[in-house]
């Protein structure tokens, strides 16, 4: 659908309004917010232009541990980034129209997430200029190769995806078909992702074709976890307000992919352990896990994990704002832990069968991450103050795109809600529609 004709304070551009008038009601509280994030970003800049200028020496990865703090941050973010395309997908492809209202912010997310993971490789270069190289000679055989070209490529189609939703450029059936060709992308991605560790034969714990699986599982439940987390404050922050039908959905959704993902994490560590299944070098390596010097990032992976499958788990308390908050926290950091886990599988003991020493990453490390954390909470926080986030309720993208400027009266205002069957959610009642 057009965007609405430009008023005071609104730029039009690219045909998105913008509303830069929206900054200048601003409160203090989201000022200070802003300026917080602006100063991370400026002290994670100078933490890059130390790491420009003197090297690798001021970075706590050695060649025991080659990947470090950004790897596990890439991994991170680019898992991140699937919840937003799930439930964006689940708009256009499968009918499921609760989810409608999120489709802008799902976008706006998985875009993001993936802009971060890109920042992370091209702030691990010492020579970031030479990245260029992997277009003019690239090596077939590399993993990283398929993994950066698709994290590029889906950033791309996201940006678009969300101009297409914003504008209602092409209708229905544009948004349709750029979902098509999202999700094999963002298949794609996650898939090569996963594959950077599972092709090297010399680490053991990360030589499983599960691999691939696990990391698309965890993203996915990760990702609508990060999304809920999202949306909630959104809602606390802005005029828009998401229904509690809409909510209990995605903590339905949620809840179904973190069981799969948790059980599939449990027969991988249970076939790794069984007498007449293991390697002894996998179930050496993977000790270091249960009972060694990782246990401290491994174990939080199943008790986190278990207990927000737990508050989900049940159905009458799972519609409560709090039980689905916490519950998504819990696992967003799971899965953080379960990422760096992933990283120091490969690093904990050498192809040699010797304990490689700790990783710790280094202060530079440390605040070069949160510069780039910081930078992507900054352009969010901009991009819902200015951008027009909230989808319309009278939108309805069956319709052909409008001219710019060209008005909608509302529809169906008197109809039933898309997401509520009977008081209960659609995806509840439905579940065939996803």
């Amino acid at each position: 659908m057009s965007a609405s004709a430009p008023r005071r304070g609104v730029k039009r551009f690219i045909g998105i309004d913008w509303d830069f008038g929206a900054l200048k009601t601003a409160t203090p509280t989201y000022w200070s917010w802003v300026a917080l994030l602006a100063t991370f970003v400026m002290i994670g800049a100078g933490a890059w232009l130390a790491y420009f200028t003197r090297g690798g020496v001021v970075m706590g990865m050695r060649d025991d541990s080659a990947w470090g703090l950004w790897f596990t941050n890439y991994m991170y973010y680019i898992g991140l980034s699937a919840g937003g395309l799930v439930v964006y997908a689940s708009v256009h492809l499968f009918g499921a129209e609760q989810f409608k209202p999120l489709s802008r912010l799902a976008v706006l997310q998985a875009g993001m997430l993936v802009m971060l993971a890109l920042l992370g490789i091209i702030s691990d270069m010492e020579m970031p200029w030479r990245a260029v190289n992997m277009l003019l000679s690239p090596n077939p055989t590399a993993p990283f190769v398929y993994t950066g070209s698709a994290a590029s490529l889906y950033m791309v189609l996201c940006f678009i995806d969300l101009w297409v939703l914003i504008t209602g450029f092409g209708g229905h059936k544009l948004a349709h078909n750029m979902t098509l060709i999202a999700l094999p992308a963002a298949i794609y991605l996650h898939t090569t992702t996963a594959f950077v560790l599972a092709m090297n034969k010399s680490r053991e714990l990360w030589h499983t074709a599960v691999m691939v699986p696990i990391f698309l599982t965890s993203a996915t439940a990760s990702g609508i976890a990060l999304l809920i987390i999202f949306a909630y404050v959104v809602q606390a922050v802005t005029d828009i307000e998401f229904k509690p039908s809409m909510f209990r959905s995605l903590s339905t959704l949620l809840a179904t992919v973190m069981i799969i993902d948790l059980f599939l994490l449990l027969v991988e560590v249970l076939h790794i352990f069984w007498p007449t299944s293991s390697a002894p070098g996998h179930a050496v390596r993977m000790a270091e896990f249960v009972t060694g010097r990782y246990a401290w990032s491994f174990l939080p992976v199943l008790i986190l994990g278990f207990s927000a499958f737990a508050l989900l788990a049940r159905r009458p308390t799972r519609h409560l704002p709090a039980v689905q908050l916490t519950a998504s926290v819990l696992y967003v950091v799971a899965i953080y832990f379960k990422r760096y886990t992933l990283m120091s599988m490969g690093f904990a003991i050498t192809p040699l069968g010797l304990r490689a020493p700790f990783y710790v990453p280094s202060a530079v490390e440390a605040l070069l991450a949160v510069g780039i954390l910081a930078f992507g909470l900054l352009v969010v926080t901009l991009a819902v103050k200015v951008m027009p986030i909230e989808v319309p309720e009278h939108e309805d993208e069956h319709e052909p795109a409008l001219d710019v400027g060209e008005s909608l009266e509302p529809i169906g205002a008197d109809a039933p809600d898309a997401g509520e069957v009977q008081g209960e959610p659609a995806f509840e009642s439905g579940v065939g529609r996803l």
